[in-house]
C-alpha cells in the first residue's frame, strides 16, 4: 500500500482503493478539512466547492455534505476532490491538510520527466510544401532550435520500438496537450520502431505546426508506451514517474518575430 505520509508525495500516489477503512475515514476527514478550509477563504460555501470539483457528474444529493464532514464519500470522489484541490488550490489545502497535500503538481510533474526522459531521440524539424504536400525539408541545417513565427515544423521521434505516443508543449511554465493525430480531440497515436514526424494524419502524412502568438522559450515532451497504457493527464502521468516502461523525449525550441 502507498502511504500517504512519506515525504513528497502527491494525490497520484494514494491509492485511496487499498486503503484500509479506517485509515480512508481519517484520510477523508482531512480530506473534508482542506475543502473547508478553501471554501472559507474564497468565501463561498462548502457545496460551491463541492459542486465545481464535481463538475460535468451527476449533481450529489443534499445528505453528500453532511456525509462527507462524518468521513464518508466513495473512493471516487475521495481522489477527484483530492485532485481537484491539488491543481486549483494547492497553497490553501496544504495549509489545512499538510498530510495529503505534500508535493505541488508542477513539481510532480517535473519529477516524471526528469524520471523518465531519455537523451535523444526527439528534433525540430522545419518543413516545406510542395503541390500541398508538408514534407521535411531535405538537408540537415533544417533541423533547428530557432523558428521564425509562421514557419512551419513537425516533431521527428526516433524510437527504437512500436508502441503509442501522446504529447505536450510547455510555455511559461504551463504545459498543454497537443494533438497528434489528424484532428484536435486525437491525443494519442500509434507509433513505429523508426524515424517518424508528428503530428501526421491516419495515412502517415505530416500535420505542420505553426506558431503564431507565443514568442520565446517553449519544451515540447513526447511520452511513448509500448501500449495504450498511456494516460492523457498529467496527473496520472507523473503518477507513473517509476514506470520503466514510459520513456519521455524532449526538446526545446524558441519563436522569434
Amino acid at each position: 500500500m502507498k502511504r500517504v505520509l512519506d515525504m513528497d508525495k502527491n494525490s497520484g500516489d494514494i491509492d485511496w482503493r487499498a486503503l484500509p477503512k479506517e485509515e480512508r475515514v481519517t484520510f477523508t476527514l482531512r480530506l473534508y478539512r482542506a475543502v473547508s478550509g478553501v471554501a472559507d477563504a474564497q468565501r463561498i460555501t462548502i457545496r460551491q466547492v463541492i459542486d465545481q470539483a464535481f463538475k460535468g457528474l451527476p449533481e450529489v444529493g443534499t445528505d453528500y455534505e453532511s456525509n462527507f464532514r462524518r468521513g464518508n464519500t466513495s473512493v471516487e470522489k475521495a481522489q477527484l476532490v483530492h485532485q481537484w484541490l491539488e491543481v486549483n488550490h494547492f497553497d490553501l489545502a496544504k495549509i489545512f491538510a499538510p498530510e495529503l497535500f505534500q508535493m505541488n503538481p508542477a513539481r510532480a510533474w517535473d519529477r516524471f520527466l526528469e524520471k523518465r526522459r531519455v537523451d535523444t531521440g526527439l528534433r525540430i524539424v522545419r518543413m516545406q510544401n510542395e503541390f500541398g504536400i508538408a514534407q521535411r525539408a531535405a538537408n540537415v541545417s533544417d533541423v533547428c532550435d530557432v523558428l521564425q513565427f509562421g514557419q512551419e515544423y513537425c516533431l521527428e521521434l526516433t524510437s527504437d520500438r512500436s508502441g503509442h505516443a501522446i504529447a505536450f508543449q510547455g510555455y511559461r511554465g504551463k504545459w498543454y496537450p497537443l494533438a497528434l493525430g489528424n484532428d484536435e480531440g486525437r491525443w494519442r497515436i500509434p507509433i513505429v520502431d523508426d524515424v517518424q514526424l508528428l503530428p501526421r494524419d491516419h495515412k502517415g502524412k505530416p500535420i505542420p505546426l505553426v506558431e503564431l502568438d507565443d514568442a520565446g522559450d517553449h519544451s515540447f515532451v513526447v511520452i511513448t508506451a509500448p501500449d495504450r497504457d498511456l494516460p492523457l493527464d498529467q496527473p496520472s502521468l507523473a503518477a507513473r514517474f517509476e514506470d520503466e516502461f514510459l520513456r519521455v523525449f524532449q526538446i526545446n525550441v524558441r519563436f522569434v518575430t
